[in-house]
C-alpha cells in the first residue's frame, strides 16, 4: 500500500476569548477558536484544540481574552457608489449622522433648523461658483423647499439637495445651469417639475447624467468610498452586499472598489449584486427611460455573465440581480392600497408592475436569484404578482426570492410570501426613524406603527435578515438588530410590540440569516469549521446584556480571514455614542451653568472623535486610490 502525500501543515493561530458566541445551534458557545490560512479549523474550548496541534507551528493568542466574539456582521444591501458620491456632501439629515471621522452632525427636526444649517454649511463654502450639495432633505419635517425658496435664499450660488432617499433632487436656477439642464432637456417626463427644480424617482437620472461623471474622481468618489469603508469598518462589518453594482459604471466601480478593498487592505468584502436595467440599457446604448418604458432585460444577461468571472478575493459576484417595484419609504413615494395617503397624494413606481413581471420573467427562467426592492403594500402586490406568475410558468425550488426593505405591508400578504417561497431582508431602521412621523403625516398611527412587521414574517417561517441600504441607515448591523428587538422610535416609544424580535432573532438577522439570504451561509455568518475566519470583536456580552443594549455594545474591531484589525478604542453605535454624549452634556452643564445647552450639546457630540477616534487605524490600511478619473471634478465643493 502506497501512503498518501502529506503537504506541510500550514501554521495555527488559536484565539481565545471570553466567549464566543458562534450563531451555530449545534455549538451555540465556545472559548476558543482555531485558524489557519484565513480559515475556521475548529471551536470550541483550548483543550478541545489539541489534536490540531500535533506536527504544526501553533500560536495561542490571548489578546480578546476579556472580550466577545461574534461572526463578522453582515450587511446584506448596502451601496458602494451610494456612499462614495453621498459621504463628500453635506449632511442635514432629520436624525443625528456619524461622519467618518466619528463625529456627529446634528439632527434638523424643523424648518427652521434646517434653514439655519443649510445656511450654515453653504456659507462655509465660500466658493460661489461651486456647486454644493447637501444630503437628508425631508420635506414632511423641513418644510417646502423647492427652486423658488433655493432660488431666494441662494440667488448666486448654484445649490443641489438630495432628498433622505436620494430619490428626489431639488435645483435652484444656478444649480441647473451649472449642470446644463434646461426645460427641453427635461421636457415632458412625468416625474420632472421643471418649475420645482423637482426630479423624482427615474426622472433623477436626468441629474446624475451629468452630475456623476464630475464626481468620478480619486478626489471625490475614491474619497467618498475610503469614508464608507471606514464606517463599516467601525460598524463591524465584515462582508457586505453591493445591491446595484453596475448602475454607475462597472470597470469604473471595479477599479474603485479594487483600490479600497483590495489594493487599500480595507478589512471586508463585497459581495455585488448587478442592477440588470442599467446594464441592460448600457447594452443597447439607450437612456433608462420613465417607469412604464419596456426594458430588454435580456440584454443584461450576457455582460452579468461575464461579470462573474471577474471575482477577486475581497470583491466577489453572485448570480444575482436586483429589480424594483415601487418609490422610496423616506419621500412617501411607496405604493399604498387603500386607503391610500392621509392627503390623498400618489406613490410612485420605479418599475411599473408590467415591467417588473418582465424582469422577474426573464431572470427567473434563466436560473439567476431575485432580489426585488419594495416599500409599500400596493408595491408588494406587483412583486407578488410577478413571482407567483414566474413560479406557475417554471417552478423552482430554493429559489430565495428575497423582498427588500419592506417598509409597510399588510398581514395577509406576510402569509402570501410565505406560500411563495420567498424571504426578506428588511430595513428596521425605517420604524425607528419615521414611526412617529409617519403615524401623523401620511400613514396614520396603525399603519405607522406596523412599518417593518418583523415578528409577523419570522413567525410565518420566513427568513429574515436586516440590511442598512446605506445611505438609507448607518452601517452599523448591532444598530439594526436593536431597532428590531426593541421597535423604539427617536422619542423611545415602541411601537407594535408585537412585532418585536427576541435577541438570538436578531442576531440571526446579521449574521447567519444575512448570509443564506446571499447563498454564503457555507462561507460566512457563523463560527464553524470550515468556513471564513470573519470575527467581530465586541467589548460588551449581547446576552448579558440583553436586547436592550445591542445599540450600546462596544465594537473593539474586527478579524478578516484570520487577521485582526483592530480599532484605537471601541465603538458603540452612533445612537449609543450620542446618548453617551448627551449624558456627558448634562454632567457638563452642570459645571458649567453659563454655556447654552446647544453650545454643550455640539461639544460632547463633536467629542465623540476623542472617544471612538480611529484615524490611526484607518491610516494603516487605506491607500491612495489609483483608478484614472473619467471626468475632471470642477466646480463643486469637495
Amino acid at each position: 500500500m502506497i501512503a498518501a502525500t502529506q503537504r506541510p501543515f500550514p501554521a495555527l493561530t488559536i484565539f481565545t476569548a471570553r466567549r464566543i458566541h458562534t450563531m451555530d445551534e449545534s455549538l451555540p458557545v465556545a472559548t476558543a477558536v482555531a485558524v489557519a490560512d484565513g480559515r475556521i479549523v475548529a471551536v470550541g474550548s483550548l483543550d478541545d484544540m489539541a489534536p490540531w496541534r500535533e506536527g504544526r507551528s501553533v500560536t495561542v493568542d490571548e489578546r480578546f481574552a476579556k472580550q466577545v466574539l461574534l461572526p463578522g456582521l453582515i450587511d446584506n444591501h448596502i451601496h458602494p457608489f451610494l456612499g462614495a458620491l453621498l459621504m463628500p456632501t453635506e449632511h442635514i439629515a432629520p436624525e443625528p449622522w456619524r461622519q467618518a471621522d466619528g463625529t456627529m452632525r446634528p439632527a434638523a427636526r424643523t424648518p427652521e433648523d434646517y434653514r439655519r444649517l443649510l445656511h450654515e454649511r453653504v456659507a462655509a463654502h465660500p466658493d460661489k461658483g461651486a456647486l454644493f450639495v447637501s444630503f437628508g432633505y425631508q420635506r414632511a419635517l423641513h418644510g417646502k423647499v423647492g427652486r423658488p425658496e433655493l432660488d431666494a435664499w441662494f440667488p448666486d450660488r448654484p445649490v443641489l439637495l438630495m432628498q433622505r432617499s436620494f430619490h428626489e433632487h431639488i435645483l435652484n436656477t444656478a444649480a441647473l445651469a451649472h449642470l446644463g439642464i434646461t426645460r427641453e432637456i427635461v421636457g415632458d417626463h412625468p416625474q420632472a417639475n421643471w418649475d420645482e427644480g423637482h426630479f423624482i424617482e427615474t426622472a433623477i437620472k436626468i441629474v446624475l447624467s451629468r452630475l456623476v461623471p464630475l464626481w468620478l474622481t480619486p478626489q471625490w468618489y475614491g474619497r467618498g468610498l475610503q469614508m464608507m469603508a471606514q464606517l463599516m469598518h467601525q460598524g463591524g462589518i465584515t462582508t457586505a452586499a453591493d445591491m446595484l453594482f453596475g448602475a454607475v459604471d462597472p470597470e469604473y466601480e471595479l477599479a474603485a472598489l479594487d483600490a479600497v478593498f483590495e489594493r487599500g487592505g480595507a478589512p471586508m468584502r463585497m459581495v455585488n449584486i448587478c442592477d440588470p436595467r442599467s446594464i441592460a440599457t448600457r447594452a443597447q446604448g439607450v437612456e433608462i427611460g420613465p417607469p412604464d418604458e419596456p426594458i430588454a432585460f435580456a440584454a443584461a444577461l450576457a455582460p452579468m455573465q461575464a461579470l462573474l468571472a471577474r471575482a477577486t478575493p475581497k470583491v466577489w459576484f453572485s448570480k444575482a440581480v436586483k429589480l424594483f417595484a415601487d418609490g422610496a419609504m423616506f419621500s412617501q413615494l411607496m405604493q399604498m392600497k387603500t386607503p391610500g395617503y392621509i392627503d390623498g397624494h400618489q406613490g410612485e413606481w420605479l418599475m411599473a408592475p408590467a415591467v417588473l413581471a418582465d424582469g422577474v420573467r426573464t431572470f427567473w427562467n434563466a436560473g439567476w436569484q431575485i432580489h426585488t426592492h419594495v416599500n409599500g403594500d400596493g408595491g408588494m402586490d406587483s412583486v407578488l404578482d410577478a413571482l407567483q406568475a414566474a413560479q406557475e410558468e417554471k417552478p423552482r425550488f430554493d429559489h430565495r426570492f428575497f423582498m427588500h426593505h419592506v417598509g409597510f405591508h399588510a398581514a395577509s400578504q406576510t402569509d402570501r410570501i410565505a406560500a411563495l417561497g420567498a424571504h426578506a431582508t428588511v430595513n428596521p431602521y425605517y420604524l425607528h426613524a419615521l414611526g412617529e412621523d409617519y403615524a401623523r403625516i401620511g400613514l396614520g398611527p396603525e399603519r405607522a406603527s406596523q412599518i417593518t412587521r418583523c415578528g409577523s414574517l419570522v413567525r410565518a417561517g420566513l427568513k429574515v435578515s436586516f440590511h442598512s441600504d446605506f445611505m438609507m441607515a448607518p452601517p452599523e448591523p448591532l444598530l439594526l438588530a436593536w431597532c428590531a428587538a426593541t421597535r423604539q422610535t427617536l422619542s423611545g416609544k415602541v411601537m407594535a410590540p408585537e412585532e418585536r424580535l427576541t435577541l438570538m432573532q436578531a442576531l440571526r438577522g446579521v449574521t447567519i440569516d444575512a448570509a443564506w439570504a446571499l447563498r454564503l451561509e457555507h462561507e460566512v455568518g457563523s463560527i464553524a469549521a470550515g468556513k471564513r475566519a470573519d470575527f467581530c470583536v465586541l467589548e460588551d456580552d449581547p446576552f448579558e446584556r440583553g436586547a436592550d443594549a445591542l445599540k450600546d455594545l462596544r465594537i473593539a474591531g474586527t478579524v478578516f480571514e484570520g487577521q485582526p484589525h483592530m480599532l484605537a478604542r471601541p465603538v458603540a453605535s452612533s445612537i449609543g455614542a450620542l446618548a453617551q454624549a448627551h449624558a456627558d452634556t448634562h454632567a457638563a452643564a452642570a459645571s458649567r451653568p453659563r454655556a447654552s445647552l446647544y453650545q454643550a450639546v455640539a461639544a460632547a457630540c463633536c467629542g465623540v472623535v476623542d472617544r471612538c477616534d480611529v484615524a490611526r487605524q484607518w491610516a494603516a490600511w487605506v491607500r491612495p486610490l489609483s483608478p484614472q478619473p473619467i471626468a475632471t471634478s470642477a466646480g463643486i465643493h469637495p
